[in-house]
């Protein structure tokens, strides 16, 4: 977070400090647009573990991660902030500005006391430059992860398609019973299965592989060393049947 965002809150802690002592809490409950909604996860995703922004967005409708799929589709790299985006820029105009004031400052033929001045506004407006190339570095450099969150945001909403990269490891974690359970659950009172739902699987997966590591030892060999039980199979008994004139033949 940049200093400009402190001074703003008017707190020195910062807002990712306060979300962690109360647990990440942030109610919202006001109608959003698609583009301030998907802002809005992607911010919950940076300062959660992908299990817990997983559970949260697990509860959405398949119609709200519809709507928030088609928003990422439609922009697929993080729009950053206006400071960010215009303040190099004009940082570098100053800058740029302010050298040919400085310059033209030892080529104006005039008295010094006229030169003063002259020398004095190019100085201060390539140190206003200077500062606003350097917020707007530090800006970019802060929003670094919301960046990369902003695609993560984008796979846990993204139906699990041929396109989506989390297909094969999804199918592999199907090999469990509970995934398997979880899978038909999802499908049956939600709809298709979305990137988030892996997330969740590979947990379920990984709680079911760690209770069975809590099993004891004695118990574990023993399965590993027994041998299958041979399938027993039925004899039959010879029944006779009678064919043609009376003549008896003898079946097995």
């Amino acid at each position: 977070m940049s200093i400009v965002n402190y001074l703003r809150d008017g707190s020195l802690i910062g807002r990712e400090r306060l979300m962690q002592a109360r647990e990440f809490y942030a109610p919202s409950r006001a109608t959003l647009t698609p583009e301030v909604e998907f802002a809005r996860w992607t911010h919950r995703i940076a300062i959660q573990n992908e299990l817990g922004s997983a559970r949260e967005m697990a509860g959405l409708s398949d119609v709200q991660m519809d709507v928030l799929e088609k928003e990422f589709n439609r922009c697929q790299m993080r729009r950053p902030s206006a400071w960010a985006r215009h303040g190099l820029w004009v940082g570098a105009l100053l800058v740029a500005v302010s050298c040919g004031v400085l310059a033209s400052s030892d080529m104006v033929g005039v008295g010094a006391g006229a030169i003063g001045p002259l020398k004095t506004l190019g100085l201060g407006v390539l140190l206003i430059g200077a500062v606003g190339i350097a917020i707007s570095g530090l800006t970019a450099f802060s929003s670094l992860q919301l960046d990369l969150n902003h695609g993560t945001a984008g796979l846990y909403v993204g139906l699990l398609d041929e396109q989506h990269p989390w297909l094969y490891k999804t199918e592999a974690l199907l090999r469990h019973e509970a995934a398997e359970s979880y899978r038909l659950s999802v499908l049956q009172e939600r709809g298709p299965l979305r990137g988030l739902d892996y997330v969740i699987m590979r947990e379920v997966v990984a709680a079911h592989d760690l209770l069975d590591g809590m099993r004891p030892a004695r118990a574990v060999a023993d399965q590993l060393q027994d041998l299958p039980k041979p399938v027993e199979t039925l004899s039959t008994e010879p029944r006779l049947i009678q064919v043609g004139n009376g003549t008896r033949a003898v079946l097995p």
